[in-house]
C-alpha cells in the first residue's frame, strides 16, 4: 500500500513538474512570437517606403542586414527605446549595470568619485556602426569619446589603408577630443556591426560643472 501511495505521489510530482516547465516554455514561445511578430512588422513598413522612393537596392540590404543584426543582437530592441520608456530611478540602475565596468576601466576615469561615476553613465549615448562605418576621421575637430561594448574597430592611418591598432570590447579611443577638442589623429572605423557608447564634450563638460 505504502508502495502505491508513494508511486502515486511520484506521478504527480512528475506531471506537475512537467506541466510547469512546458507552460514556462509555451510563454517564452509566445512572447518571443510577439517580438517577432513586431520586428518583422516594422521591418516591412521600412522595406515598403524604401521601394515606394525607389532607394538604390544596395542601400535597401544594408538597412537590411541593420536590422537581421538587430534581431540576432537583442531581438529587435534599442536601448535608446528601452531606456526612454523607464523613470528617472530606473534608468540609473539599469545605466550602473550596463556601463559602470566600462568606465571604471579608463585611466582618466579610475579615481573619479562614484557621484561622478553615476552621472557619467547617465550621459552615455547607445549607438551602433555598420561594418565599414567610419566613426571619426583623421584631422576633425572631434568632440566625443567613445566606449567598445561589443564588436571591433580598426584605427587607421590617414590613407586609410595603414592599420596602426585593432579595438576590441572594453577599449576605448577619442579620451584627447573630449579633453582638449583637438583635431583627431587617426581614422576609425569598425570591421563588422559595432555596438558602442559616446560621451560627447557638452555632456562631459555639464558633469565636470555637478
Amino acid at each position: 500500500m505504502v508502495q502505491v501511495i508513494y508511486t502515486v505521489f511520484v506521478m504527480i510530482v512528475g506531471v506537475g513538474v512537467y506541466g510547469y516547465v512546458i507552460g514556462n516554455i509555451a510563454s517564452l514561445l509566445a512572447k518571443l512570437d510577439v517580438a517577432r511578430a513586431a520586428y518583422l512588422e516594422k521591418l516591412s513598413k521600412i522595406n515598403t517606403f524604401m521601394k515606394s522612393n525607389s532607394f538604390p537596392s544596395s542601400l535597401q540590404k544594408k538597412v537590411n542586414n541593420y536590422y537581421s543584426y538587430l534581431w540576432e543582437s537583442r531581438h529587435g530592441y534599442e536601448d535608446a527605446a528601452i531606456f526612454s520608456e523607464l523613470p528617472e530611478s530606473l534608468k540609473l540602475e539599469f545605466a550602473m549595470l550596463l556601463n559602470k565596468n566600462i568606465i571604471e576601466k579608463v585611466p582618466i576615469f579610475s579615481k573619479a568619485s562614484p557621484s561622478l561615476i553615476k552621472e557619467i553613465v547617465l550621459h552615455l549615448k547607445p549607438c551602433i556602426y555598420t561594418p565599414g562605418d567610419i566613426i571619426c576621421s583623421y584631422g576633425e575637430i572631434g568632440d566625443k569619446m567613445y566606449f567598445i561594448n561589443r564588436g571591433k574597430m580598426e584605427v587607421v592611418a590617414e590613407n586609410e589603408v595603414d592599420v596602426y591598432a585593432t579595438l576590441t570590447e572594453g577599449d576605448f579611443f577619442g579620451e584627447i577630443a573630449l579633453l582638449l577638442k583637438q583635431p583627431r589623429n587617426a581614422t576609425v572605423r569598425s570591421v563588422g556591426y559595432c555596438d558602442l557608447y559616446s560621451l560627447d564634450k557638452k555632456s562631459f563638460d555639464i558633469v565636470l560643472s555637478y
